[in-house]
């Protein structure tokens, strides 16, 4: 028995209590966790796709160079 002002609690509650929060704890973790790797997953899929539209604006902007260069050379050749 342990003595807290005045009042006497057995052992085994107050380890039965430090338990408790310690598991409460424990699946707060875990819960935790499992949020971190959803939002981890949802941003590794979001940097794919600008990945994906970075490549195809690079594409688009290369044709756009080369069209451009296309047109510059015909107005070269007519002057």
């Amino acid at each position: 028995m342990v003595i807290v002002g005045g009042v006497d609690i057995p052992l085994i509650e107050i380890l039965l209590v430090m338990a408790f929060i310690i598991f409460l704890l424990l699946v707060e973790c875990i819960v935790i966790i499992a949020l971190l790797m959803r939002q981890m997953s949802s941003t590794r899929k979001i940097g794919q796709a600008v990945e994906r539209l970075s490549e195809a604006i690079l594409q688009i902007k290369k044709a756009e160079i080369e069209e451009l260069d296309r047109i510059g050379a015909r107005i070269g050749k007519k002057k």
